[in-house]
């Protein structure tokens, strides 16, 4: 209850800042980070939501990815994961026009080998996704970084 109202509190600092938020942002995402990795769904999809807020309110989507990229390395799964289902969510949102792929696919190739299957599926579905938005070259790019070509 208390992660979702102080995420309630931080979603009308946006709303109300709107673009003068860009200088927090690297503040608040660790936390957000964190609360992706929270026991309740609801606290994990409203930290999502307040992240895809940041994109379209704040900051473009690349700068609050650049900072977001840390999550891919979390020590929670489910914050790993989280971070996965996020960059489905701005592909599907903004696409990949406004983001710098080649930054972001070699984290989700690392995630491939995660010991948590959930993690792994999240990683498969952010670079099916990247692959629809992009096309073949992330196919050459996966084969370059020795993903086997069936995967």
């Amino acid at each position: 209850q208390v992660a979702l109202l102080g995420l309630d509190v931080l979603g009308a600092f946006v709303d109300r800042l709107s673009g003068r938020f860009k200088s927090y942002i690297g503040t608040i995402l660790p936390p957000l980070i964190d609360r992706m990795g929270d026991a309740k769904d609801q606290v994990r999809e409203q930290a999502q939501n307040l992240i895809l807020k940041l994109m379209e309110e704040a900051a473009p989507p690349m700068y609050v990815w650049e900072r977001l990229v840390v999550g891919f390395k979390h020590k929670n799964y489910r914050s790993r994961e989280g971070v996965c289902l996020c960059l489905t969510a701005t592909l599907n949102t903004y696409g990949a026009q406004s983001l710098i792929l080649s930054k972001l696919v070699p984290h989700l190739c690392v995630l491939f080998g995660d010991s948590n299957s959930q993690v792994r599926d999240a990683a498969i579905l952010a670079i099916v996704e990247v692959y629809r938005h992009v096309g073949e070259k992330v196919r050459i790019d996966l084969n370059k970084r020795g993903i086997p070509p069936g995967r």
